[in-house]
């Protein structure tokens, strides 16, 4: 990609949208970022046009696309980073609920690309850029729903990248581990709760805090971001930090031996250890 070529971001309000509109903007790329509710007047990123747009909606994002594309003629890369976290046991998330998670975190995604693919075969290229998580090839307890999105998009992403290099596009993965966002104050919880899982969800909550509050810079993650967009030969997973261990840990260690270690870092039951 080149300076003042055209990115469009969905869920630039905060975190590692907001971080990454703004590197991207002060490297040269026009940046339009895709925000649900209007921002205060004082929280607008100097040089990111802002596009109000929600991802459930499919007119939304019809709408949101012809406009970037009335304003630039083309868009060269898009980055889907808008999405919440469902926090809940399985057992107490509702197909409601789930359904919700789904239609932000993987159905939102579904929409945005099919909505700018045609203007990306029509150019003969196109970087496709898809915010996953660790959550994409790691369970995550009491955040069940929330893995299961993402290891949806990993699957999707996989299987669009070998479908869409034919016409000089790619689809790639990012995969961030606990970074320092919001998005556990920004995520969403099931309704029904059962006294079966309380403990134990709370010893994973307060883990997953921890983890958080000493996770990766939101800055990392958008530096990997750029490389994967400027990248002549792009792969298809970027992990993000401490992600690079674990998505290793993931593929070498032993179940067994994967399982216990899991298991202690969350604070699970000795029952759940096989």
């Amino acid at each position: 990609m080149n300076e003042k070529d055209t990115v469009l971001i969905t869920g630039v309000s905060s975190g590692i949208g907001r971080e990454t509109a703004r590197l991207l903007s002060e490297r040269g790329f026009r940046v339009f970022g895709t925000v649900r509710n209007r921002p205060p007047a004082n929280s607008a990123i100097s040089g990111v046009e802002t596009v109000m747009m929600d991802v459930t909606d499919e007119g939304s994002v019809g709408n949101a696309v012809q406009f970037v594309l009335q304003q630039t003629g083309k868009i060269h890369a898009l980055i889907n980073n808008a999405g919440y976290a469902l926090a809940g046991a399985l057992e107490e998330t509702s197909i409601e609920e789930a359904r919700q998670q789904f239609d932000t975190n993987f159905f939102g995604v579904l929409r945005m690309i099919q909505a700018v693919l045609p203007t990306m075969r029509q150019q003969g290229y196109g970087r496709i850029v898809n915010i996953s998580s660790v959550a994409g090839f790691l369970p995550l307890p009491y955040r069940g729903m929330y893995a299961a999105s993402k290891h949806a998009l990993e699957g999707y992403t996989e299987a669009l990248d070998h479908e869409i290099r034919q016409f000089g596009i790619r689809a790639l993965l990012i995969e961030p581990a606990f970074t320092k966002t919001e998005i556990e104050s920004h995520g969403k919880a099931a309704s029904t709760v059962l006294d079966v899982y309380s403990k134990q969800k709370q010893r994973v909550a307060e883990s997953i805090q921890r983890q958080i509050a000493k996770g990766d810079d939101p800055r990392a993650v958008a530096e990997v971001v750029y490389r994967a967009l400027i990248a002549p030969s792009p792969h298809l997973r970027y992990p993000v930090g401490s992600g690079v261990g674990l998505r290793r840990l993931r593929s070498f260690v032993p179940e067994r031996m994967f399982d216990r270690r899991f298991s202690k870092q969350f604070h699970l039951d000795e029952a759940t250890q096989r």
